[in-house]
């Protein structure tokens, strides 16, 4: 019996295969392999997204974009009833000066952004697959933009659904429980948790 990180990896790549659009943020893990595996075997496009370069993995018939997934208009900030601030403290000491987590984790908004609205646009393929292994504070801001973009009958994954540990996808998977568009499939009980819902209209 594999451990509960390879139990997620089997989720991941037994509900992508078959697939034909698969976009995942927050490149560069095991997640990235397996996903590609799933995306070589249906003959799908598979585009991984992540903001830091020295993360994007160089995996056959896979195109890394390299930047933010969203644009900052896009993230919820403080005022918003689903805003929550990370627990996690700045070490950089170019942003450490702020007052606000949020704030300092925006001001590393460089680059390219709103990757995923770019690749939608650059492939004519409905999406059926998305996997967010985002940053904190993108997990929800990546939902919004598409939730309505997948098919019917595609599937949306996150992974990092619990807190105190992560803020990236907790309130994502509350979101996706009282959607009804929405089947969860799979919630599994691993460190980081992984969630799978499948779009049902």
């Amino acid at each position: 019996m594999g451990s509960p990180v390879e139990k997620d990896l089997e989720l991941l790549y037994k509900y992508a295969l078959g697939c034909k659009f698969i976009i995942e943020t927050g490149g560069g893990g095991k997640s990235t392999y397996t996903l590609a595996e799933a995306a070589k075997k249906s003959g799908a496009k598979m585009i991984s997204i992540e903001a830091v370069a020295d993360r994007n993995q160089q995996i056959e018939g896979v195109e890394n974009m390299q930047g933010w997934s969203i644009e900052y208009d896009d993230i919820l900030k403080p005022g918003n009833p689903l805003f929550v601030e990370s627990r996690y403290k700045t070490v950089d000491r170019k942003v450490a000066h702020c007052k606000y987590k949020w704030l300092a984790h925006l001001l590393y908004m460089r680059g390219e952004r709103d990757l995923i609205r770019k690749a939608l646009r650059k492939y004519d393929i409905p999406l059926d697959f998305f996997f967010c292994d985002t940053g904190e504070y993108c997990g929800l801001a990546e939902w919004n933009i598409v939730k309505d973009k997948i098919i019917t009958g595609g599937f949306f994954a996150a992974h990092d659904i619990y807190y105190p540990k992560s803020i990236k996808c907790f309130k994502v998977a509350e979101e996706i429980e009282k959607d009804n568009h929405w089947k969860i499939l799979e919630k599994t009980d691993s460190i980081q948790g992984l969630l799978i819902a499948k779009k049902i209209s």
